[in-house]
C-alpha cells in the first residue's frame, strides 16, 4: 500500500514540478509581428535589441525561422557574441573556433534545403555564444 501512494505522490509532483520546467516560450506576439511587418521582421528585432550575446542567441534559439532566413540572425549573435573573445583569442582558440564554423557548414553541405541552411546557422551562432561562454571570461 505504501508503494502505491508513493507512486502516485511522486507522479503527482512530476506533473506539478515539471511545467515550471518547460522550455522557454518565443516572446514574439502578434503585436511584435504587427509591428515588424512579419514574424521573420519581428524576430530579428528582438534578436537585435537583446542586451547582450547570450539573450540574442537565446532569442534566435526559441524564435528560429528554421530556413536561410536564420543565417541573417545568425550573423546579428556573431556580432555580439565574437567581440566577447575573438579579439583577445590565443591561435589555438580562433583555430577551434574556426574549425567550429566549418563543422556547422557541413550540415548545409551535406544536406539539401533551405531548412539545412537554417541548422548550420544556429549552429554557428551556439559556436560564437559558447567560445563567448567559456573564453569571455579568461581574458
Amino acid at each position: 500500500m505504501h508503494k502505491v501512494i508513493a507512486f502516485f505522490y511522486a507522479l503527482f509532483s512530476a506533473f506539478t514540478i515539471f511545467p515550471a520546467l518547460a522550455a522557454e516560450q518565443c516572446p514574439i506576439n502578434d503585436a511584435a509581428i504587427a509591428q515588424a511587418g512579419g514574424y521573420a521582421n519581428a524576430v530579428e528585432a528582438a534578436v537585435k535589441a537583446a542586451p547582450d550575446c547570450e539573450r540574442a542567441y537565446k532569442n534566435l534559439e526559441i524564435c528560429q525561422l528554421g530556413s536561410s532566413g536564420d543565417n541573417a540572425l545568425s550573423d546579428i549573435v556573431r556580432k555580439k557574441c565574437e567581440p566577447l573573445f575573438l579579439g583577445k583569442a590565443s591561435r589555438g582558440v580562433k583555430a577551434a573556433y574556426k574549425k567550429k564554423l566549418t563543422g556547422c557548414e557541413r550540415i548545409a553541405k551535406q544536406n539539401e534545403g533551405t531548412m539545412y541552411l537554417g541548422l548550420a546557422a544556429v549552429c554557428q551562432a551556439r559556436a560564437a555564444r559558447d567560445f563567448a561562454r567559456k573564453y569571455a571570461k579568461a581574458h
